[in-house]
């Protein structure tokens, strides 16, 4: 018998997945989505008579938009966001991580940063401030070649600071360093998502049987992430939204904005 189905239970979008659609090439997956939304706009133009009846409304410019929120912060979602590229380091490509740390001043008047800083040779650290006892900012001190009043010395290479005699308590340095394990995505002004095709992954059940288990597929051949108002929940508990435009590829005599396909296999 042909498999006809019409009225599901769809229990969850599983995943969502964006393609390049020159190579059909995976660029990003998300697997924690939440309230997850397709819609579907036309503009409408009316025909009128004399009286300004309405005789005909003919609809065009129809799109439609995907929404979906990923529990998680995704770095591959922040990077299609902002038409960009994740970036992983490496030993040829090192990536150069700000670094803010607060040191205890030892005896002899050193604080040793916790990793090597990098910048212009002898430096390297521009300035330091001391911390007061009550956790207030106290005296500034500026790099120098030789120690003086308000001055301090560094040496890179052992990543340490060596602040005038009779300073103690702890400092607040800042700097820049090399890092092999990190991952960097960007956001330039002149940069726009890129168009993507996107498969929407889905579940559906029989409403007789909820045993009998369908697997379905969205499939939008012609997706762009909106890059007009993109926001990202900087705490735990928030989300990482995501809306997507989708257009029928101009060239294409079809038009389609996406398929709906379920199988009963």
């Amino acid at each position: 018998m042909t498999f006809n189905p019409n009225e599901l239970i769809l229990e969850r979008i599983r995943s969502v997945e964006e393609y390049d659609p020159a190579t059909n090439e995976l660029v990003g997956r998300y697997t924690q989505i939440e309230e997850p939304s397709l819609k579907t706009s036309a503009e409408a133009q009316d025909v009128t008579d004399a009286m300004g009846s309405t005789v005909a409304t003919f609809y065009k410019a129809q799109k439609g938009t995907f929404d979906f929120s990923n529990s998680y912060f995704s770095l591959d979602l922040a990077a299609s966001q902002y038409g960009t590229e994740k970036v992983l380091a490496s030993e040829d490509n090192k990536i150069i991580m700000p670094v803010s740390e607060t040191i205890t001043i030892a005896s002899d008047h050193t604080a040793v940063l916790k990793y090597v800083p990098v910048g212009t040779a002898g430096a390297e650290v521009k300035y330091v401030k001391v911390i007061n006892e009550n956790n207030t900012f106290g005296d500034t001190y500026e790099v120098s070649a030789t120690a003086g009043d308000g001055k301090f010395t560094i040496d890179a290479a052992t990543k340490t600071i060596t602040l005038p005699e009779g300073v103690s308590g702890r400092v607040f340095v800042n700097y820049e360093r090399e890092t092999t394990n990190a991952a960097q995505v960007t956001k330039k002004t002149d940069r726009t998502p890129k168009i993507k095709t996107l498969l929407i992954h889905a579940i559906f059940h029989d409403i007789c049987n909820a045993n009998i288990v369908y697997a379905g597929v969205i499939r939008c051949p012609r997706a762009q992430i909106d890059p007009s108002s993109t926001e990202v929940a900087l705490s735990p508990d928030g989300k990482h939204a995501a809306s997507y435009i989708l257009q029928k590829d101009y060239c294409d005599e079809d038009g389609s904005l996406f398929d709906i396909i379920i199988s009963e296999d």
